[in-house]
């Protein structure tokens, strides 16, 4: 799903190919990251349990 997000965000390949080095790296960018993933899934739980 992150994935996808991050495909939607940026759709140029070798854009995202020329920035990852930029970030691989980092612990506070890959936390941020995982944020993100983390957020996206929270998200989708609640939609699922509204209509219960």
């Amino acid at each position: 799903m992150a994935r996808k997000s991050v495909g939607a965000i940026q759709p140029d390949a070798e854009m995202r190919q020329a920035f990852r080095p930029g970030y691989a790296g980092s612990a506070d960018s890959l936390t941020m990251a995982a944020q993100v993933v983390a957020i996206e899934f929270a998200t989708i739980a609640a939609a699922n349990g509204y209509w219960r």
